[in-house]
């Protein structure tokens, strides 16, 4: 048992004020106000007017007169077990009302997942990250919270660490997670990879022997983070009412980008709120904001490109490798996604794909706008600019004549049903004009843009 015996009784210490206007704070325009015009109005946005005057109500203004402030201790190392957890001298720290650790979680709210719930609400038994919590603090005062978290002894013991492909699917490997049993583990060779995703659809390597030039590239994508301007941040209210009487309202949460779909601080505010039996609000700040969502995925990206003398694509072969970090997260959406886009907005009849994501001990990595297509599209344009570079062809005309349109099949074999004006787009992009850079700019005056990218994100 990990809560303060005088929890519910102890008197508050003073609280800082909050900087901004609280939530439910009375309005000329309320969030959610209804908007009035038709189409081709210009239609004002609900809660335009509150932004621009600086008084929409963001999760990190709500404010109860009663709440604690929570605090989350997260691992310093990135794979090891935890050999003990010492509590003590943050319970005892004056204003402290509750410290949890996975122990004093309840049953149903052990771990968590978008797919596969391989996620532990509080790290139990081994940390597989740096920066992964392993327990929670709630305290009358952040300060208070956050000197309380900095008590708490972990003792761990350092574990080999998987950070690639060659260490995450060698035969003597760790396995980031032992006893897989979520339904990707019976398709995947390495029980490292967290999904897999190939896709064939002709011949690729009978198509290769058509062409008369042949592009091999190797990419590197890095990992890349949302960085939102709003941190996570919100404030959980013990009601104590039955699930059915209780109504979800989203508060106002700003960027997301994707990195908002995982569950973060809402778990830990709720587990402090129903120990303790007040309001807690966690607000989290830019540095821990990296550690508490998921980023974009890092991506090995092997292509190959085949196309005939006059321009025409014979053939592709890709295989991708994604880093998925420590936990699933959306990874098997981000294989999906990479795999099926991989071909870009092309007509390509012939192609042979792979795509995996990997279980490594690097930070998680999920959702990310145009997540998976993103990196694909890094790799086949640096492709088609290098076939085009090899042919003495203009990019964007060789990218027109490979084009994609209504009807094109996709590699999954799934016709494009809707229009795709790709070739007319490249065309009018091609025909803008560019005001002259100034003559003291480093650019030459007579520069212009002279590359285009082109890419299919699925809807």
């Amino acid at each position: 048992m990990t809560t303060r015996p005088e929890a519910t009784t102890r008197p508050a210490a003073t609280m800082p004020k909050a900087q901004n206007v609280p939530s439910g704070t009375p309005t000329k325009i309320t969030q959610g106000s209804p908007t009035k015009g038709g189409i081709g109005e210009s239609t004002l946005r609900p809660d335009g007017t509150l932004k621009v005057t600086g008084e929409f109500a963001y999760s990190s203004d709500m404010w109860h007169e009663d709440m604690l402030w929570g605090q989350t201790l997260r691992s310093t190392v990135a794979h090891a077990e935890i050999v003990s957890i010492d509590t003590s001298e943050a319970l005892a720290t004056s204003g402290v009302y509750a410290v949890m650790t996975y122990d004093d979680l309840p049953a149903a709210m052990k771990n968590y997942g978008l797919e596969i719930q391989d996620t532990p609400v509080l790290a139990h038994g081994k940390v597989r990250h740096h920066g992964e919590p392993v327990a929670i603090v709630a305290a009358d005062h952040p300060e208070t919270a956050r000197r309380a978290a900095a008590k708490i002894k972990i003792e761990y013991r350092e574990l080999p660490l998987i950070t690639d492909e060659a260490s995450a699917t060698a035969p003597d490997a760790v396995l980031v997670h032992e006893g897989r049993d979520d339904h990707h583990i019976g398709h995947v060779p390495h029980p490292n990879i967290v999904h897999r995703q190939p896709i064939i659809r002709g011949d690729a390597d009978e198509a290769a022997k058509r062409a008369d030039v042949i592009v091999k590239g190797e990419y590197t994508f890095g990992m890349q983070d949302q960085a939102f301007l709003g941190p996570e941040s919100g404030l959980a209210v013990p009601f104590g009412l039955p699930e059915d009487k209780v109504r979800m309202t989203l508060s106002g949460v700003g960027g997301a980008f994707g990195g908002r779909e995982d569950i973060s601080m809402q778990i830990h505010a709720c587990l402090l709120a129903l120990r303790t039996g007040k309001p807690v609000k966690i607000v989290y700040n830019r540095f821990e904001s990296f550690f508490g969502h998921v980023h974009r995925h890092p991506a090995k990206l092997h292509y190959e490109h085949g196309a005939t003398k006059d321009g025409k694509l014979t053939h592709m072969k890709c295989r991708i490798v994604l880093d998925g970090g420590a936990y699933a997260s959306a990874s098997p959406a981000v294989v999906g996604n990479a795999s099926s886009l991989s071909v870009g907005p092309y007509r390509i009849e012939d192609v042979d794909i792979e795509a995996i994501a990997l279980y490594t001990n690097n930070p998680p990595c999920g959702a990310m706008r145009g997540f998976g297509a993103v990196q694909a599209c890094f790799a086949y344009e640096a492709q088609m600019d290098k076939l085009a570079a090899k042919l003495d062809m203009d990019p964007v005309e060789f990218r027109q004549l490979n084009a994609m349109e209504q009807g094109t099949l996709l590699p999954t074999g799934q016709p494009c049903d809707s229009p795709a004006p790709v070739a007319e787009l490249l065309r009018r992009v091609k025909a803008r004009t560019y005001a002259p850079c100034p003559a003291d700019s480093p650019t030459p005056p007579t520069a212009k843009a002279s590359s285009v990218a082109s890419a299919t994100r699925s809807a």
